[in-house]
């Protein structure tokens, strides 16, 4: 049995600071690119519910995928060295 572990992928052409493609465990069973962008609070947009931690994540999206919707990348074809 190999031991997955999860993985990020990152390229220059991903600028976004809410946004990562993730190699991550889906199931008990099933491992898979995952492209998952996160809603974080601010201070902004808490408003009159300030805090000392304005990094709260408000919410998340995850998406199976097999490409890297940045620069095209192929994950299923990726070699663990290249993360």
């Amino acid at each position: 049995m190999s031991s997955k572990k999860e993985k990020i992928h990152r390229c220059k052409e991903n600028w976004y600071v809410d946004v990562e493609i993730r190699y991550e465990k889906i199931n008990l069973e099933q491992w898979s690119w995952v492209f998952e962008q996160s809603f974080r609070t601010t201070r902004y947009k808490a408003g009159n519910k300030l805090s000392n931690d304005l990094e709260n994540i408000v919410s998340s999206e995850k998406v199976l995928i097999s490409y890297y919707p940045f620069c095209g990348s192929n994950l299923t074809k990726l070699k663990e060295n290249t993360w």
